[in-house]
């Protein structure tokens, strides 16, 4: 129980892997972690002299940095709005055998997929992406991939004015070395350099996995805590260094990788650019050992019509090829279906991507791994039925009369609600039906409050259905 603890407090599970690294969730968190680095950097080092001091820490032979370029540099940037669309146009310089994807929202797209609306133009040194999205689009990513794990993800704008863009075509490259058996740093350098005056920031991130636990993706804090250590040192070349406790290094000594993170604010049509490397840092390395990364944040009770990505994601050592199967079967690319995987020395994944939520997309979906093991992972249940849209719910529509009830879901969607005392019927003072997408509507329902019949107030609550063409929620309101 002690050991779970002390790794729970190092780990919690964080909504990521390889390409998932670029969806909205680490956004938040990288930003967060730029801010009060020099108010407690003396006393960082004053904890880390002490670990250092006290920590029994033998040398690692020093041996020359392995730098990974990043794969990719960017060029130039167009944006421009028409009525109902949006045109994006992206030049990139690639290095050989780098991948490209975009991801629109929360999904991954393919950059020659005309059904989704992507292109791509081999010019003469470069490579030119274009992408016509609707104009509701709230994030757009252009994601580049190398053999050797390093990721580049170039923040676009998509909701700010048209414009045009030249960029000086800068590359970086990242390294991580491991000086000792408690501590590892990792590095980024630039060219042109990388400049003290100008927004940038690096993190580091960890990926362990402890006997019998799920692989645990998580960006360390700066605050010093009893069993990990961060610092950073910005100069020309970023340098974070980590140092850990024993009981740390024990308990993840066969699973334990490190991501280095480097984010450039641009503050232009692009509005960051983020690289990332990752390595094995284990003490005891097998080949072929893996873990699967939970990426299970997805919401189940998805609305008709949207685009959706189910992603299945693993990291290990050589791991095998992954794919995602629904209800036992293998998934077809056809139609307005779009299928990538891809496989390194350290990931391996595997999307799937529906241009169109619709109800021939439920059922139960697994990860599954290929080779003698077939191990599976499971991932989510989908439903398409009516949701309740509790963040709507709050604020000047509520009132000691009434309890605003909002309701999402497709063509026939309906509500039913009944006191739990009784099953008396409520009749509701008003109901109002908006219309969202061809395939959506949204219903609002104000419900009597205290709803009648409802004694003690404080005691009671509301049964409620909602019902549409493509199924039933029931819930409770308290």
């Amino acid at each position: 129980m002690k050991d779970k603890m002390m790794l729970s407090v190092l780990l919690t599970v964080f909504s990521y892997g390889s390409l998932a690294f670029s969806f909205s969730d680490i956004q938040t968190e990288l930003q967060d972690l730029k801010k009060g680095q020099a108010e407690i950097k003396s006393m960082l080092k004053e904890v880390l002299y002490q670990l250092i001091k006290t920590d029994k820490t033998t040398p690692v032979p020093e041996k020359p940095l392995i730098w990974h370029k990043t794969g990719s540099s960017l060029k130039f940037v167009k944006k421009v709005t028409s009525v109902d669309t949006v045109r994006l146009q992206v030049e990139l310089s690639l290095s050989p055998g780098t991948e490209v994807q975009w991801v629109v929202d929360s999904t991954i797209i393919g950059t020659n997929e005309s059904k989704f609306g992507t292109s791509s133009t081999k010019l003469e040194r470069s490579t030119q992406y274009t992408i016509n999205l609707s104009k509701s689009v709230e994030f757009l990513e252009l994601i580049s991939v190398t053999p050797e794990n390093v990721y580049t993800r170039y923040n676009i704008d998509v909701q700010g004015h048209d414009s045009t863009r030249y960029f000086n075509d800068s590359v970086c490259q990242a390294a991580v070395n491991q000086t000792t058996n408690t501590s590892a740093s990792a590095f980024f350098r630039c060219s042109p350099e990388l400049d003290t005056r100008d927004s940038w920031y690096q993190d580091i991130a960890l990926i362990a996995r402890s006997e019998n636990e799920k692989v645990r993706f998580k960006t360390l804090e700066i605050e010093p805590n009893p069993f990990i250590n961060v610092t950073y040192d910005r100069n020309t070349t970023a340098n974070g260094t980590v140092i850990f406790s024993d009981e740390i290094l024990d308990k993840t000594k066969s699973f334990l990788f490190l991501s280095s993170i480097l984010t450039v604010n641009v503050y232009d049509i692009v509005k960051y650019i983020t690289h990332r490397y990752t390595q094995d840092i284990s003490a005891i390395k097998t080949n072929g050992e893996f873990g699967y990364i939970d990426n299970t944040y997805l919401d189940p009770k998805l609305s008709e019509g949207k685009s959706v990505t189910i992603s299945c994601e693993a990291i290990g050592r050589n791991p095998p090829s992954i794919r995602v199967e629904r209800d036992g079967m293998t998934i077809s690319d056809t139609g307005d279906v779009y299928i990538t995987s891809s496989r390194s020395t350290l990931w391996s994944t595997f999307y799937v991507t529906y241009l169109l939520t619709l109800k021939e997309i439920e059922g139960k979906y697994t990860c599954v791994a290929d080779g003698k093991s077939r191990e599976v992972f499971p991932l989510y249940n989908i439903e398409l039925k009516p949701k309740v849209k509790w963040d709507l719910m709050n604020g000047g529509n509520v009132t000691y009369e009434s309890k605003l009830l909002v309701l999402e879901g497709s063509e026939g969607l309906d509500v039913s609600c009944s006191n739990s005392e009784n099953d008396t019927v409520i009749v509701f003072d008003k109901v109002q039906r908006t219309t969202l997408t061809k395939w959506t509507e949204r219903l609002e329902v104000w419900i009597p409050w205290p709803a009648q019949a409802l004694e003690p107030f404080h005691m009671g609550y509301i049964n409620c259905t909602s019902t549409d063409k493509n199924g039933e929620n029931t819930f409770v309101l308290h």
